[in-house]
C-alpha cells in the first residue's frame, strides 16, 4: 500500500483530545499506582517473610469476602428457603 499525496494533505494534525487526556493523565496515574502497589507488596513480603504471591492471594480473597458480605448486607435479610420437592428416590408413588 502506498501513501499518496492526497492522504498526506488530508491527514489530521495530531491525536484527538480524548487520546491526549488518556495518554497524559490516566495512564501515568495508573502506572504510578501499580508501581506503588508493587513496592508495598515487596515491603510487606520482606517484613512478614512470606512469598508475595501468598500475600497477594490473601488480599484478593479478603477483598472478595468483603465484597460478598457487602452485597449480601445490601440485599437485606435473607428469605427462608422452602424445602425441595421430593426427588422420588426411595419413595413410593402415591396412589390416587
Amino acid at each position: 500500500m502506498t501513501v499518496g499525496r492526497d492522504y498526506m494533505l488530508k491527514k489530521d494534525r495530531g491525536p484527538s483530545a480524548p487520546k491526549v487526556f488518556v495518554d497524559t493523565q490516566v495512564v501515568p496515574r495508573l502506572v504510578n499506582a501499580a508501581g506503588g502497589a508493587e513496592v508495598a507488596l515487596d515491603r510487606a513480603a520482606r517484613w512478614t517473610g512470606m512469598r508475595p504471591s501468598l500475600l497477594l492471594a490473601g488480599a484478593v480473597a479478603g477483598l472478595s469476602l468483603a465484597t460478598a458480605g457487602a452485597l449480601r448486607a445490601r440485599r437485606g435479610p435473607s428469605q427462608p428457603v422452602s424445602p425441595a420437592a421430593p426427588s422420588g428416590v426411595g419413595s413410593r408413588p402415591s396412589q390416587a
